[in-house]
């Protein structure tokens, strides 16, 4: 089991690589530009000539998942990470708590040792679990409408 959850998709465009790519880059908001209001585009990120990597404009959506893809003619790969902002807050919690749980065990209190342990369980299986499945199928929806994906299949194999 990893800390982190990630999906790894393999995908089948309705249209080529090309206008999929296009369609991309008019919903996608450059991650260089500093623009106040980010809710215009659908996207933020970096758009390549096969490769891009994306997160949504919205502010919380945004930063609980991050979409790298490759696509060739009329198929593609997909990964959905979690994004770098989600996983330092979460580490800075485990640590909180772990110091929590030395902390206990000094002053020889271990019935507070209990409540830390599955405080980090409930954050990582409740917060971090349920909002990256959300969050990752609100992107896939969006980037489906997007791009014009045919068909999505859960792959194995990484990006």
């Amino acid at each position: 089991m990893k800390i982190f959850p990630e999906s790894d998709f393999s995908i089948e465009l309705n249209n080529d690589r090309i206008s999929a790519i296009l369609e991309l880059k008019k919903h996608t908001l450059s991650k260089e530009q500093f623009v106040a209001n980010w809710n215009k585009q659908t996207f933020i990120g970096e758009i390549r000539e096969n490769e891009f990597e994306i997160k949504f404009s919205k502010k919380l959506l945004g930063e609980f998942c991050v979409l790298n893809g490759k696509l060739e003619n009329k198929k593609g790969r997909l990964k959905i990470r979690t994004g770098i902002i989600l996983k330092i807050i979460f580490l800075a919690m485990v640590l909180f708590c772990l110091s929590g749980i030395i902390v206990s065990i000094i002053e020889n209190k271990l019935d507070v040792i209990f409540d830390m342990v599955m405080t980090i369980l409930g954050m990582r299986f409740i917060f971090l679990e349920l909002g990256f499945r959300l969050a990752s199928k609100i992107m896939l929806n969006k980037l489906t409408e997007v791009i014009g994906i045919k068909k999505i299949n859960v792959s194995q194999k990484p990006l």
